[in-house]
């Protein structure tokens, strides 16, 4: 069965692409659609939302929401594997994953949701290798109160982070925001470490440039659950973007 947002999202769709509704036409309030598909608010701003993004819907305060005028469909793919990779025969990924006991960082709690910044939080680290050599740590932040002692068992071997949190999503198609840029870290950063351990291509280098990807995703009920920091090698990375 489909999540009702979802079938939200392809009610209204079908009814763009069948005329119903026309480039500029205001569609169903939230309200409607609540008593329609016997939804929370959550679940329509949560179908209505995507649509914007989507590039099918604008939404004006105090009017409403409406078909956009110029339709656009975007899509952002992004791949972290490139023609580096690409131009060898064999890849063998690996990922080697490392868990923190719980501990402070008033900051991250923060961005998760703690507006006091006093609760534990657990770091589970993942250095990714292709081929034996080092090329991304992956920082993933939760607090520590969401994860059983079981639970992070599980994750050492490999289990889904999603999973373990019972999202009823995978966490990839959450609500999200990201940024990206590159950033320059030195010698004594625990991250130029972490990439030198199995990179011996790093030894003589006083400091490198990484891509920074930082990420702080939400369930669809609008509460952080997951704060997370990228760090890769640039060559490894590449975005592409396609707009439909």
């Amino acid at each position: 069965m489909i999540p009702k947002y979802e079938r939200i999202k392809r009610d209204i769709i079908a009814k763009i692409n069948e005329g119903v509704f026309k480039p500029g036409d205001k569609i169903y309030s939230e309200g409607d659609l609540k008593k329609k598909y016997s939804v929370s608010n959550t679940t329509v701003v949560k179908a209505l939302n995507d649509l914007v993004n989507e590039g099918l819907l604008v939404r004006r305060q105090g009017e409403g929401t409406f078909v956009r005028r110029q339709l656009l469909q975007r899509k952002v793919l992004f791949s972290e594997l490139t023609p580096h990779t690409a131009e060898e025969k064999h890849v063998i990924e690996e990922v080697i994953t490392t868990i923190s006991e719980p501990y402070q960082d008033k900051v991250i709690a923060k961005k998760l949701g703690n507006k006091s910044g006093k609760k534990n939080i657990i770091k589970i680290q993942q250095l990714g290798l292709i081929n034996g050599k080092s090329w991304k740590v992956l920082n993933r932040y939760v607090l520590a109160s969401m994860l059983s002692t079981q639970a992070i068992k599980r994750l050492e071997n490999g289990a889904s982070l999603s999973k373990e949190l019972h999202l009823s999503d995978h966490m990839t198609i959450l609500p999200a925001e990201m940024s990206i840029k590159f950033i320059v870290i030195n010698r004594t950063s625990h991250i130029f470490t972490a990439l030198n351990e199995a990179n011996d291509e790093l030894d003589d280098k006083d400091d490198l440039a990484v891509v920074y990807l930082e990420k702080l995703t939400s369930n669809l009920e609008g509460r952080e659950i997951e704060y997370t920091e990228i760090y890769l090698l640039p060559e490894y990375y590449q975005i592409d973007i396609i707009l439909d």
